[in-house]
């Protein structure tokens, strides 16, 4: 995915244990040589952004990363909030993002980033200080067992040595520097950790030299089938009468999406697509709970697969996954270029080593047997694609009917950051617009970072980010607006309906006498003043009209603006459970 112009400048934190961080030079460096060579050595693998959370330990890299004249640092005091942040930029670059952080918990603070990058496979690397290892666990100030805290979600873990004016130390250092970026950067790629352990001084600072240091490159190819393995799947392919495409988690590609385009007009294959596959060409089946929350068992049985075939990662609908699961005879081909086995309906049969765009264009390339199985799915999608618009259109006030304003309100040609919890599901009903591009944390599906993914998306491009958010996210990741001034193109649309609904909606919760208090957190609070307290532009809406009039103020607003939508004591619940009654009712009537 191409990079777009960065408008973000240098931010900067008040911290007086960061020297000369206020004042960027070019031409200086730690005195330190490895801290050196791990500079330079990223720098030319291609690192142009790194986020750093102020604190003293990590001076030496906080001050090289910022003197040098081809890195962009972004100060961001909370860690959490940073490990987010990187990855939103992660997202958007599609490039290695660097974080930087002192010795102690602030390298905790990164676990949960550092698990969404690791389900994404985004490669963020994590760059933190330690005290030297002589005193861990001896009571000195601010230290814990770093070596290894992030071993379960990230592809390396790696310790820097200090003495590195031994030969065979600093040949070392730079193989572990080089390693490092090399698992980041390859297929599948994710996070990794450099742990460096630091003496004092830390603040000495050097004219930059011209020391060479040891690259060593990954030529990557892709995994070909062979041609024996290409004329079986594409054989088998052909015959099967029921073909079911399921994409999952997808970060933009043309190419893949041009090949899904293809295949998804085939007589026998349906293309079922979620938002987040970004998969948004072609005769493909979006909004797949509000097809299935429609069907009969005996619908059911005739739009059964016999042959699903899949690609990318999560998958956000749980009716599609209960609907699969239930299939008595059923081939499952999963295409991962890495090989891995993802059993996620637990009748996989095959795994597909080779990339899905080559999959795809080999399979659509088949002379396929007659059937009417895109017909009825395609068809059926197309019927309750009416069927909702007729029915949402009489929607009173509800967190649905603003999901339904907010949606085709989004400018031409801009970025969506969904909300975890019901905001991804709300949007899952609606149809997607082809010029947007859908994001959201769906790794671990976690609540930690929604605003601050947004704020690092937003950091990196010209594009307008829209985050869509719930009241409950949004107050978990206050922090995430505490990064100077966030930028004029991050828009944010909080809906407020006073807690956590998802619970209301999933079954369990919703029947627990417990609900309000333990799954929900009922609240009566507002964002007005942390609005005003982060320098955000403010607006409410309340009712029909002032969403209207809101939702073009957001648009027309120069500065990032925060618009709050009230749906409080409002049964939302029952309008969305009664919605789908509806539409229910009315195909059958037909």
């Amino acid at each position: 995915m191409g990079r777009d112009k960065s408008e973000s400048s240098v931010n900067s934190a008040g911290d007086d244990k960061i020297a000369d961080l206020s004042v960027q030079q070019s031409g200086l460096q730690s005195e330190k040589p490895f801290i050196q060579d791990l500079v330079s050595i990223l720098s030319q693998k291609g690192l142009e952004h790194v986020v750093i959370s102020p604190g003293s330990r990590h001076a030496p890299l906080s001050i090289s990363f910022f003197h040098h004249p081809s890195i962009e640092c972004h100060v961001i005091p909370d860690e959490r909030s940073a490990g987010y942040f990187a990855l939103g930029i992660a997202q958007r670059t599609q490039k290695p993002v660097a974080l930087v952080c002192t010795s102690g918990t602030a390298l905790a603070n990164y676990t949960s980033a550092v698990a969404e990058a690791f389900y994404q496979e985004l490669p963020l690397i994590v760059l933190s200080a330690d005290r030297p290892e002589e005193w861990v666990d001896q009571g000195d100030g601010q230290t814990i067992r770093q070596e290894g805290l992030l071993n379960n979600h990230i592809q390396g873990s790696y310790t820097l040595k200090q003495d590195d004016q031994q030969k065979d130390v600093k040949w070392h250092n730079q193989r572990m520097i080089n390693d490092a970026w090399n698992n980041a950067t390859t297929y599948p790629g994710g996070p990794v950790h450099i742990n460096i352990p630091l003496r004092e001084p830390l603040y000495g600072l050097v004219e930059k030299g011209s020391a060479k240091t040891k690259m060593i490159h990954v030529a990557e190819g892709v995994s070909l089938l062979s041609a024996e393995d290409a004329s079986q799947l594409k054989e088998h392919f052909a015959s099967s009468p029921k073909v079911m495409i399921l994409c999952g988690l997808q970060f933009p590609d043309n190419e893949l999406e041009e090949r899904i385009e293809a295949i998804s007009k085939l007589s026998n294959v349906t293309v079922l697509t979620e938002t987040t596959s970004n998969m948004r060409k072609g005769e493909v089946v979006g909004c797949i709970d509000r097809l299935l929350m429609s069907l009969s068992e005996d619908d059911m049985q005739d739009l059964m697969p016999d042959l699903l075939i899949t690609f990318g990662s999560h998958i956000v609908s749980k009716k599609i996954k209960h609907f699969l699961r239930s299939a008595e005879d059923m081939e499952h081909w999963h295409i991962d270029p890495a090989g891995r086995t993802l059993d996620t309906f637990q009748h996989l049969t095959r795994v597909i080593k080779a990339s899905s765009s080559q999959t795809i264009e080999l399979l659509a390339s088949a002379s396929v047997v007659e059937s009417d199985y895109h017909a009825i799915w395609y068809g059926e999608h197309l019927r309750l694609s009416k069927l909702e618009q007729e029915v949402s259109g009489a929607l009173g006030w509800s967190d649905l009917y603003v999901f339904r304003e907010i949606l085709p309100s989004l400018p031409q040609d801009s970025i969506l950051q969904m909300g975890n919890s019901s905001v991804v599901r709300y949007i899952q009903l609606f149809d997607r617009r082809e010029d947007i591009e859908y994001y959201g944390n769906r790794g671990t599906s976690g609540i930690d970072g929604c605003t601050s993914t947004a704020a690092g998306m937003a950091s990196v491009t010209g594009k307008t980010v829209t985050l869509i958010t719930g009241d409950i996210a949004f107050m978990y990741d206050i922090n995430g607006l505490w990064n100077d001034q966030p930028n004029d193109n991050l828009k944010i649309i909080l809906i407020n309906n006073g807690g956590g609904n998802i619970f209301k909606i999933i079954d369990g919760p919703s029947s627990s006498a417990a609900l309000e208090t333990v799954f929900e957190t009922k609240h009566r609070r507002n964002a007005e003043h942390l609005a005003k307290h982060f320098g955000l532009n403010y607006l409410t809406a309340n009712d029909p009209t002032e969403l209207a009039e809101g939702l073009k103020s957001l648009n027309d607003a120069n500065q990032c603006t925060l618009l709050e939508v009230f749906t409080q004591d409002i049964a939302n619940e029952q309008i969305l459970k009664s919605s789908f009654r509806e539409i229910r009712e009315r195909k059958h009537k037909h």
